[in-house]
């Protein structure tokens, strides 16, 4: 039907309605941002369109006249949505919105409606003449759009697709059919009420007794065949020439795979076997196999055929059975895809466990591995140390001896009493720092007619004062050669009985190795076990200027044997430094400097600074150097096993003492502090029971330096600038 309105032909536009003047007051009336709302009607239908393209007005028209019981409202865009949305009250519904093309962002103009409660339920019809659209992206995304109808539309069509979605709509809202009918009328014939299928809403089991039942109508009465378990009922790549309607019992769905046969579905296996490649004319995709007692039909291609062309509505409950089985097996499918997907993230999950666990497993291989080393070197250190003792203790009675038969002999001969003193004062002289050896020969070289060698002989025999340097020279040359002697003598003897204490000590410290309970600690002096042991590593610091600056600090509570081990490790490792790959430069100097601090909270401390002027410590060889077997001398160990600040680590840690390291080009010191209060000891003094500690800004002098505190962390700048340059005691 072809009408005209004005000057436009528009019955290709496809509304079946002539228009006329009773149209257009329509028209007025529906414009709800002019005219209004219809007086007492709630449920509302909105079109949205400026009628730019001639599809508002009719769409309007048409709907108007297919729902005289809703109030139609049309607005001719997306502006004039916030007032429409302000003239809607509480009771108000718009159970159906339709935009048309002649909005130019559809996407836009819905998204603003999701802020404005009421429209924000609403469902969208569009209504479009164009042939493509690219502005209901995010409307799809979001299930806006109930249906997309063209131009030119069929009205039966449009009104039969209007209804059926606001009965969803106030279906959604509660409301009973007795209450959509009187609010919407009664259901146009176009209108979608029941589901896609008739079969899809019932039980799997009356579709297959209403197929069997049709089935027999026009075949009459089938045979049930009974088949035990085991029974092949279709073979995976044989051609299928009957499907099984299945009445009672279980069929399981195998493929072959390179891994062998597998199941594919058992309770998902549906009722009807065979029918998917009887219609395709295929061979079978699966060997379907009965896993129970089972009743089934068995129908030929020639019977399927008769029966729907005899019956034709048999074909709606075939088709429905057969959705209804491929749904099962399509879910088992998406299951089984869902559950490898899964089992894919676990196997990863795992295979990372079990590659940890490995690590750790070869980390804890490695690590018996040392401990089995130790453990040897423990017995080999044990039986070492018991044959050292006992000639080592002979050795020490017998320099003992020594000294009491040389006291015997120089007590019986007064000219030589000042030689026994020199032996005495060699033998008990407390050690006394390079800057005090310095300062008394500055005093008594005066009264050696300006000789330095003559004074430092006589500072090295215990003279501190000019009488008593001048009473030393009063007496014949002679004498100074016998004083001299006697304290040789006194040294000699002191280091004899110091080296085979020490070697006792070590010897004890080995057997505490095996047996770590059984060296005790003790009140010692750390100055006098330095002092012992640069004696005792003195070939190692030949050609090294050693400077001591030893202040007067009170004993502390330690194992001498394992403190004198640290002592001797920092001063060796500072000597190689020192000595690099050759000779010691010129100019290789060690400062060992002892004193006390006070570290707020945590009480008073004892520090020992060993420090060198040698090339300094790589920064990321650091973390390294307390590594057991590392070493930094040449990447081998040449002189012991690389365990040594790894030893010096443990010890120190021991002790509730902490270890700093800054180091730089030219100047790396190593600091160790030592609480001098027994709750040091038991690890009560904050930071003292890591053994490691970091010490940033320890120095004040320049920066570029390394201060590296052992918890992984790296200090800022800091260390020796040249000359040592310590921070006060705070």
């Amino acid at each position: 039907m072809t009408s005209t309105h004005g000057d436009v032909d528009v019955g290709h536009l496809g509304w079946t309605q002539v228009l006329g003047e009773h149209d257009e007051r329509l028209w007025e009336r529906t414009d709800a941002i002019h005219t209004g709302h219809r007086p007492g009607f709630d449920v509302h239908v909105l079109v949205i369109g400026d009628n730019s393209s001639l599809i508002a007005h009719a769409l309007t028209l048409d709907m108007a006249r297919a729902f005289p019981r809703l109030c139609l409202d049309h607005i001719d865009g997306p502006a004039d949505l916030p007032r429409y949305n302000a003239s809607l009250g509480p009771s108000d519904h718009v159970a159906l919105g339709i935009i048309t093309s002649e909005v130019q962002d559809i996407d836009s103009a819905l998204a603003d409606t999701e802020s404005m409660p009421i429209l924000a339920m609403t469902r969208w019809m569009v209504v479009t003449d164009r042939d493509t659209h690219s502005d209901l992206t995010r409307a799809t995304t979001k299930d806006l759009i109930t249906s997309i109808v063209t131009v030119p539309w069929t009205v039966p069509l449009l009104i039969g697709q209007s209804y059926s979605t606001m009965v969803r709509h106030m279906q959604g809202e509660g409301r009973t059919r007795d209450q959509i009918i009187s609010l919407i009328g009664h259901p146009p014939a176009e209108a979608v009420q029941g589901p896609l299928l008739e079969g899809l809403g019932i039980s799997e089991r009356r579709v297959v007794l209403d197929l069997l039942a049709g089935v027999e109508r026009v075949l009459g009465h089938r045979p049930r065949l009974t088949v035990p378990p085991g029974t092949q009922l279709v073979t995976q790549g044989e051609r299928v020439s009957a499907v099984h309607l299945v009445l009672d019992g279980d069929v399981s769905l195998h493929r072959d795979s390179a891994r062998g046969e597998v199941l594919a579905h058992h309770a998902s296996s549906g009722p009807l076997i065979g029918l998917v490649s009887l219609a395709r004319g295929e061979s079978a995709f699966f060997t379907g196999v009965t896993t129970s007692p089972t009743t089934l039909v068995r129908l030929t291609t020639e019977q399927l055929q008769i029966v729907l062309a005899n019956n034709p509505s048999i074909g709606s409950t075939l088709t429905a059975l057969a959705i209804r089985s491929l749904t099962r097996r399509l879910m088992r499918a998406e299951d089984l895809h869902l559950q490898n997907a899964m089992l894919a993230e676990d196997l990863e999950a795992q295979k990372t466990h079990l590659a940890e666990a490995l690590e750790d497993l070869r980390n804890t291989r490695a690590q018996l591995v040392e401990r089995a080393k130790f453990a040897m070197l423990g017995e080999l250190s044990a039986g070492i140390a018991h044959e050292l003792n006992n000639p080592v203790t002979a050795l020490v009675r017998a320099a003992e001896h020594v000294g009491e038969d040389a006291d015997r002999l120089l007590k019986g001969s007064p000219e030589l009493a000042s030689a026994r003193v020199a032996m005495e004062q060699a033998l008990t002289q407390a050690p006394r720092s390079t800057a005090r050896d310095r300062e008394l020969v500055r005093t008594i070289l005066p009264e050696v007619g300006e000789d330095r060698n003559l004074a430092r002989r006589l500072v090295r025999l215990g003279v501190e004062t000019p009488e008593e340097a001048r009473a030393v020279l009063a007496g014949s040359g002679r004498d100074l050669e016998s004083i001299e002697a006697g304290a040789r003598l006194g040294a000699s003897l002191r280091s004899v009985i110091a080296a085979s204490q020490r070697v006792i000590t070590l010897t004890h410290s080995l057997k505490g190795y095996a047996r770590p309970d059984a060296d005790e600690k003790r009140p010692l002096s750390v100055a006098e076990g330095i002092e012992d042991v640069l004696r005792l590593t003195n070939h190692r610091l030949r050609g090294i200027d050693v400077e001591r600056d030893y202040a007067d600090v009170p004993e502390i509570i330690g194992h001498p044997a394992k403190l004198q081990q640290v002592w001797t490790n920092l001063l060796v490792n500072a000597a190689e430094a020192l000595e690099g790959e050759g000779q010691i430069g010129e100019g290789a100097h060690i400062d060992v400097i002892v004193r006390s601090v006070s570290v707020e909270c945590s009480g008073k401390w004892i520090e020992v600074i060993i420090a060198d002027n040698g090339p300094g410590i790589a920064p990321e060889l650091i973390d390294k150097i307390f590594e057991p077997h590392f070493t930094t001398k040449a990447g081998r160990v040449r002189f012991g096993l690389g365990m040594g600040m790894s030893i010096v680590q443990s010890i120190v840690s021991d002790h509730s003492g902490t270890l700093t390291i800054d180091s730089r080009p030219g100047c790396t010191r190593i600091s160790v502090r030592l609480p001098i209060d027994l709750a040091g000891e038991s690890g009560g003094l904050a930071g003292g029971s890591g053994g490691l500690v970091g010490e940033s800004g320890g120095s004040t002098g320049g920066s570029g330096g390394l201060v590296r505190d052992f918890d992984g962390s790296t200090g800022g700048s800091g260390g020796l600038a040249g000359e040592l340059n310590l921070p006060p005691p705070t």
